[in-house]
C-alpha cells in the first residue's frame, strides 16, 4: 500500500508538472490550489485507512475498524482524489473514443450503483471475511476492488466533465439519497446481532477489552452514522448549488 500510494502521488505531481494542460472542449483554466488540497486530503485519507494502525487493526483484530476502513475507501478518499484531479487531466484521461465512450456510459448511475452495493455486499459476506481475508494477497486484491468500486459510486454523483452530460443535482441528491439506506442491512446486522457473525474477529485478540459482539455493535453504528454524514454532507453541498443556480435563472 505504500508503493500504491507513493505511485499515486508521483502519478499526480508529475501530471500537473510535466503536463501542459490543452485546451480540450474550451476549458484551459490551470490547476487550482484548493483541487490540489483535495487531491492530497483524498491521498491521506487512503494512506490512513491502509497503513497502521487501522490496516491492521481491521485486517485481523476489530470489525469496527474495518468498518472505519470501508467508509474511508469508499466515502472518503475516492471523492476527494476526483474533486482534486483538474478538468484537464479528465480530459486527456477520456480523450480517445474509447474512453470517452465507457465514460459517458459510467456517468449513468443504474451500473454503478449496482456494482457498488455488490462489492459492499462481497465484503461483508462471512465466507469472504472468515476465507479469503487470511490470506494476505486475497485482502489487498478485496481492497483495491473496495477502492475501485468508490470511484466507480462517486463518478457519476460528482459530474466533473460537463460534455459527458452529467446528471442534474436533484438526481444526484435522490442517487446518494439511495446510498444512504443499502448499508443499513449489513448494518443492521451488525448493530443487533447478539451474536458475532465472524469468526475471524470472534477468536481474535480482544483489544481495549472490548467483546466481540460489542465491537460488531460498534462496527454497525460506524457504517450507519458514519456513513450517513459522509454523505449528507456532499448532498448539502449539491442541495446549495441547485438552489444559487435556480435563483440565478
Amino acid at each position: 500500500m505504500w508503493v500504491l500510494v507513493a505511485a499515486i502521488g508521483a502519478t499526480y505531481w508529475w501530471a500537473l508538472t510535466r503536463l501542459e494542460p490543452k485546451r480540450l472542449a474550451g476549458d484551459d483554466r490551470p490547476t487550482h490550489g484548493r483541487e490540489i488540497a483535495a487531491f492530497l486530503a483524498g491521498l491521506l485519507a487512503l494512506w490512513i485507512g491502509a497503513d497502521w494502525p487501522v490496516g491492521a487493526l481491521g485486517a485481523r483484530y476489530l470489525l469496527s475498524v474495518k468498518t472505519l476502513q470501508y467508509l474511508l475507501f469508499v466515502y472518503g478518499a475516492p471523492p476527494l482524489m476526483l474533486l482534486g484531479t483538474p478538468r484537464w487531466l479528465l480530459r486527456r484521461l477520456v480523450r480517445g473514443r474509447t474512453a470517452f465512450r465507457f465514460a459517458r456510459f459510467m456517468t449513468r448511475p443504474v451500473l454503478p450503483f449496482m456494482l457498488t452495493n455488490a462489492v459492499l455486499v462481497l465484503v461483508h459476506l462471512p465466507r469472504v471475511v472468515d476465507d479469503l481475508s487470511k490470506n494476505q494477497g486475497l485482502a489487498f486484491l478485496l481492497d483495491m476492488a473496495v477502492i475501485a468500486s468508490g470511484f466507480v459510486f462517486w463518478w457519476p454523483a460528482l459530474g466533473r466533465l460537463p460534455e459527458l452530460k452529467p446528471m442534474a443535482y436533484p438526481v444526484r441528491i435522490f442517487y446518494l439519497m439511495l446510498q444512504l439506506f443499502i448499508p443499513t442491512l449489513p448494518a443492521s446486522f451488525f448493530t443487533f446481532g447478539t451474536y458475532p457473525i465472524y469468526g475471524l474477529y470472534e477468536l481474535a485478540p480482544r483489544v481495549w477489552d472490548l467483546s466481540a459482539v460489542e465491537d460488531q455493535q460498534i462496527a454497525g453504528l460506524v457504517m450507519k452514522i458514519g456513513g450517513g454524514f459522509l454523505l449528507l454532507g456532499p448532498m448539502s453541498v449539491m442541495f446549495f448549488r441547485w438552489h444559487a443556480r435556480e435563483e440565478a435563472t
